[in-house]
């Protein structure tokens, strides 16, 4: 919108600074007039922490119409150089820069001016150590040109907006509180509050965002420091302090009760060698100048003790060593005495004046001003009766306490035995109870998934513990205490259960020789599906137990395969013919389960059969003993 220029005053033969604005706004005549109104508006204005406007002009040359305005230069650095050196300041450095930043908003605010566009680039640090804001009536005049507001630029850097100068275009002096108390807020924990990837996702968050409050980020900042910093940021204007004289009072009462030292501004580091800005350009045609620049014979020169003549001392250059200190000895005479006493005399009527305008502030103070009645722990009805009864108008606004029940106050702005003028607006904030969040379902998500469901919704503390389920699969989340759809804090810690799959349960013993219709009556009722299969037994009776697979531990549902006893197996004894080798006997025999024993009939041992017992169609167990006669 602008550049800047260290120029020569060559009137008054003095340094200043040129702002030049573009040649895109001086085009426009309008915005020429605003320009000129709001300069004249801001050369008004005279503090010692605000930058002074000299003068305001236009001209027209080669490159197009410009308007400018001449201003004091200011040798130092701006606040945003400040931060990035330091990151972030202590409470007592931020307190100190904070205090002229706002008596000069004050001084503004008084006489009708509005910022507009209060953020660390526009906060001077002079070498000398004087804290001056800049840029007074500027954002007025380009914010109120059209060709400006077609283009869409909104004046304020976005990071320091008010919701209402994003909303609905409007700003006024609690706008210029709001972006003061984010200024601090930064100075307090070295970034802004709201971070994003774009100019609207920023505004979005002031719109529809608190600020947090500083010892959100930074361990350490004082309760009472959150405090100014959350009423100063409210997102509405009413719940603020109403113009940068209530905010500054606030904040040395603040700074009273926690003790904060006031603090020098820090010195900027220079180097050693620094360049030095060249003298104002003389002009033969200007006397008085010249007078001042080139002592004649009749000035006053320095002389140093003990040399005569008329040379006047020279300057010491930069980079040069100091001169040496010379301490006369103490002389004791009565004119010293005397000057002395006078100067003790002037001290102490100094003393008593200051007293006398203390007390004369209090008892104005006293008149004007009362304390805020303390109503934090009351009902609501109980504490807008006691406010209303103090002569002040109550406003009422709803918020989620855990501390603090339902329609009882939370807190009051201004706080507590704060000094308020009767008539004015006092907030009080009344609880409507903890927050509840309703717990989600997330039977059936994998653990990770329902853990990141919780987290979601709002939960931080979420612990996961094993469950065995029939329903459920393993890995997947069963249930959750407190159940879901429940009401709870966000701070209640969600316990969610993760399927390990079915119970492994112990298998009932069942001896062997047990009848089947027992065995598969008791493995059911443990929870066990059950299937037999049959085989012939010699030891175990028929439709008894032989055995069980497994038989030690299973799934609860999985099934157990019974071996069943068909009882003995009985075989029919083959018709042999006379004489059949014994080879051949044997062999079928054998083939049947059978054991053969041979005997010999006469001594023979021809082998060929003769005879078998039990003979031949006879029905026997396997395993029996057929004797075979042979000869």
């Amino acid at each position: 919108m602008s550049t800047v220029y260290a120029a020569v005053d060559e009137r008054l033969d003095r340094l200043v600074a040129v702002k030049v604005m573009s040649s895109a706004l001086s085009a426009d005549p309008a915005f020429t007039d605003r320009f000129a109104r709001e300069a004249r508006a801001a050369a008004r204005l005279t503090h010692l922490n605000v930058v002074s406007v000299y003068d305001q002009g236009h001209e027209s040359g080669p490159e197009g119409h410009h308007v400018f305005l001449v201003m004091e230069l200011v040798e130092g650095r701006t606040l945003r150089e400040l931060l990035r050196e330091r990151g972030r300041l202590s409470p007592a450095e931020a307190i100190s820069i904070m205090e002229p930043v706002l008596s000069a908003l004050a001084a503004a605010h008084r006489a009708g001016l509005v910022h507009r566009d209060v953020k660390p680039e526009n906060i001077l640090l002079s070498d000398d150590g004087v804290v001056k804001v800049a840029d007074f009536g500027l954002a007025r005049a380009v914010e109120s040109d059209a060709a400006a507001t077609r283009t869409g630029l909104m004046m304020g850097t976005v990071a320091y907006c008010a919701p209402e100068q994003i909303s609905q275009g409007r700003a006024d002096q609690r706008s210029d509180v709001y972006a003061s108390g984010v200024v601090l807020f930064e100075l307090l924990t070295g970034t802004t509050p709201y971070k994003g990837d774009s100019a609207m996702n920023v505004a979005y968050q002031h719109v529809h965002s608190r600020v947090p409050a500083p010892s959100s980020r930074v361990r350490g900042i004082p309760n009472e420091i959150d405090e100014i910093v959350i009423a100063a940021t409210d997102s509405d204007p009413a719940g603020r302090p109403a113009d940068a004289a209530a905010f500054l009072a606030e904040i040395a009462d603040v700074r009273t009760e926690l003790g904060l030292p006031v603090t020098p501004v820090p010195p900027r580091e220079r180097p050693r060698n620094r360049v030095v800005r060249p003298e104002p350009r003389q002009r033969a045609d200007e006397s008085t100048t010249d007078m001042i620049k080139r002592p004649s014979q009749s000035d006053t020169s320095v002389v140093p003790r003990g040399v005569t003549g008329s040379r006047p001392m020279e300057l010491r250059q930069d980079g040069a060593p100091p001169p040496p200190i010379v301490i006369p000895p103490p002389k004791r005479s009565t004119a010293q005495t005397q000057r002395r006493r006078r100067g003790l005399i002037a001290v102490v009527l100094v003393v008593m004046l200051g007293l006398a305008a203390a007390l004369a502030g209090k008892l104005l103070a006293d008149r004007y001003l009362h304390h805020v009645p303390n109503v934090v722990g009351q009902s609501q009805a109980a504490a807008t009766k006691k406010l209303t009864d103090a002569g002040y108008h109550v406003r009422v606004y709803q918020q989620y306490s855990d501390k603090v029940r339902s329609g009882y106050v939370v807190s009051t702005n201004p706080k507590p035995g704060s000094r308020r003028e009767r008539g004015k607006d006092v907030t009080i904030n009344v609880s409507s109870g903890p927050h509840l969040y309703a717990v989600p379902s997330v039977r059936n998500q994998a653990a990770d998934r329902a853990v990141q469901t919780l987290h979601g919704r709002g939960f931080t503390a979420v612990v996961q513990k094993p469950e065995a389920s029939m329903t459920v699969s393993q890995g997947e989340a069963t249930r959750t205490v407190p159940a879901a759809g429940a009401q709870v804090r966000s701070s209640r810690t969600i316990t969610v259960y993760i399927s390990t799959g079915p119970p492994i349960l112990a298998i009932p013993a069942i001896d062997p020789n047990t009848p089947f219709d027992a065995a598969k009556r008791t493995l059911k009722q443990a929870g066990f599906k059950v299937t037999s299969v049959l085989e012939w037994s010699d030891s175990i009776g028929k439709n008894n137990v032989i055995t069980i697979r497994p038989s030690d531990k299973a799934a609860k549902g999985s099934t157990i395969t019974v071996t069943v006893s068909k009882g003995p197996q009985f075989v029919q004894i083959p018709n042999f013919s006379q004489l059949e080798p014994l080879s051949e006997v044997r062999r079928a025999l054998e083939d049947l389960g059978l054991r053969v024993n041979v005997e010999k009939a006469f001594g023979g041992h021809s082998g060929f059969v003769v005879g078998v017992d039990p003979p031949s169609g006879t029905t026997v167990e396997v395993g029996s003993t057929v004797t075979v006669t042979i000869v």
